[in-house]
């Protein structure tokens, strides 16, 4: 399995406040995007701090994860460690009390995706010429569209979309969205923070990734038109590509 990722600043910002990695971890590609909360303190520490942190706890647990069914639970206890982490790093250093982050990890095993989720950071899956949205947004803005009293395009201008409803750095449990798909060989799947997909429609995604195999030239195409598209904000995607893997 392949990944790649690619951040911008953007023509805004003083500072990216995004953060992604990816890595194999046994014959699994794990992927995490985090995009720390703007205006709050330390944004990019809280981002930081979540994508090592979760990358750290895969690496270290994951393999012993045998079923897939067990996953779910497994996620929710991972994002809490992160959560705890970020909470402790703030009580010693009383300078970054109140940074948080979204953060969306997925685990992709052959044509086993599992995505967990918290924030406004999205995962997409490209099947064919189909562009689907993994996640439901944490935010005032998707509570509306869950409610059908706002469209998918009119929540990208809403004022709502940047009041997250949940994050990581809250002093409490937190209990992420977990999603599990079987997708097929050749899919592509995406992380990538608002700065991206709230400034391109969904066909200009799409015409984004018309080059399977490029995924260098795919991120770049999106940064590229998220940036034509007049992106104040920073600019994250990371994609993985399912492909089949040899068991260990």
């Amino acid at each position: 399995m392949r990944s790649f990722g690619m951040s911008e600043k953007g023509p805004v910002r003083d500072m990216n406040e995004d953060s992604f990695a990816a890595e194999m971890v046994g014959n699994c590609l794990c992927m995490a995007v985090a995009d720390g909360v703007g205006g709050e303190a330390c944004g990019e520490i809280a981002s930081r701090i979540a994508v090592e942190s979760v990358m750290k706890e895969l690496k270290e647990s994951l393999p012993f994860v045998k079923d897939r069914e067990d996953l779910p639970s497994y996620l929710k206890t991972v994002y809490n460690k992160v959560n705890i982490r970020i909470l402790h790093d703030c009580l010693e250093h009383r300078e970054r009390m109140g940074m948080c982050t979204t953060l969306t990890a997925a685990i992709l095993k052959g044509t086993e995706l599992t995505v967990a989720h918290i924030g406004d950071t999205r995962g997409y899956l490209l099947h064919g010429n189909e562009l689907i949205k993994l996640t439901e947004d944490h935010n005032q803005a998707g509570n509306l569209v869950r409610k059908g009293l706002l469209t998918e395009d009119d929540a990208k201008h809403h004022p709502g979309r940047n009041r997250l409803l949940m994050v990581l750095g809250e002093n409490q449990y937190l209990n992420p969205d977990i999603y599990s798909y079987n997708i097929s060989y050749g899919d592509l799947v995406f992380l990538c923070s608002d700065g991206l997909y709230s400034f391109m429609s969904n066909e200009q995604f799409k015409a984004c990734a018309v080059e399977r195999n490029n995924l260098e030239g795919i991120c770049g195409k999106l940064i590229n038109k998220a940036l034509e598209g007049g992106s104040s904000d920073n600019i994250t995607v990371m994609i993985g590509r399912a492909e089949p893997v040899a068991e260990l």
